[in-house]
């Protein structure tokens, strides 16, 4: 009877020996994640400036479930500017960033504000050598000893930090082919709290030669929508002038908010005061 059931035994041996061999192979074409960054950089260095005019979308305050859409013009470039500018009927608001400096303005005043974690999408996009892109992943607190794969937007993903599984702690996405960045949640502490932002690049369309930008860019909160940028228009490349990311230009345009109004409170109504004399005289 042994001797009947041996062949099969082989041959179930055989397919054991066979699988371990093929999960071991395959664990060792995983990347390590210095050269997944090395990778990703060569196609983020063929972007050096890029100019989109989007759609951008935000929950209503009042109405979280509804979405409030802009227009919105940006322009980013090298080393680390961004310019934003929301287009509606009551003029444009623009914000400018670069250097830890955020300039903003609203409503034709001009505002220093701090510095916001989502600024940072377009360093991914553009960054120009593995250092300068491994910087951002180590200030976003992710764990560059590690790497594994995955799956994200349909696509097969290398991932960068973890561990495996956990879709909270600090890493790095990008497609397992083109080395396209596709996500990053970085975590940054500001004032001793700690805030958790997910940047997802969706919806890459070929925009020349090896060159491929995402069509859809979100950004989560808490496993939140805050902000989805859909691209209209997308420009690359191209010659932008110097006086876009001009701070002190923007600053000597628009006036600071004035100051708090110290004028005394409204006097009341000329009818309201003469009934306020009757009733004093009527009860002295």
């Amino acid at each position: 009877m042994l001797s009947k059931r041996w062949p099969i035994i082989i041959f179930m041996g055989m397919l054991l020996n066979i699988s371990v061999s093929a999960n071991k192979a395959a664990q060792a074409y995983i990347l390590p994640p210095e050269q997944i960054i090395e990778y990703v950089s060569k196609q983020t260095a063929k972007i050096y400036n890029f100019h989109f005019v989007v759609w951008a979308e935000s929950p209503d305050p009042e109405l979280p479930k509804t979405m409030m859409r802009r227009e919105m013009v940006i322009y980013a470039a090298r080393p680390d500017f961004l310019r934003q500018e929301m287009v509606g009927e009551a003029g444009s608001d623009i914000t400018l960033v670069s250097s830890g400096r955020r300039l903003s303005v609203t409503d034709g005043h001009l505002l220093a504000e701090p510095l916001r974690h989502e600024d940072i999408f377009a360093i991914l996009l553009h960054a120009n050598s593995p250092q300068t892109l491994e910087a951002v992943l180590v200030s976003e607190q992710v764990d560059l000893s590690q790497a594994h794969l995955s799956r994200f937007d349909k696509r097969i993903a290398y991932v960068i930090g973890g561990p495996p599984g956990e879709g909270k702690s600090p890493q790095f996405w990008c497609d397992k082919d083109k080395f396209l960045p596709l996500r990053l949640i970085g975590r940054r502490v500001y004032h001793n709290v700690a805030d958790l932002v997910d940047i997802r690049f969706l919806s890459y369309q070929k925009v020349g030669e090896s060159i491929w930008l995402p069509w859809v860019i979100e950004f989560y909160r808490q496993d939140t929508l805050f902000l989805r940028l859909t691209v209209q228009k997308a420009y690359f490349n191209e010659r932008l002038p110097d006086s876009l990311f001009d701070f002190e230009a923007l600053a000597a345009k628009y006036p600071p908010p004035p100051p708090p109004s110290m004028e005394p409170a409204e006097k009341p109504p000329q009818d309201l005061e003469k009934m306020r004399r009757y009733l004093e005289k009527k009860y002295e």
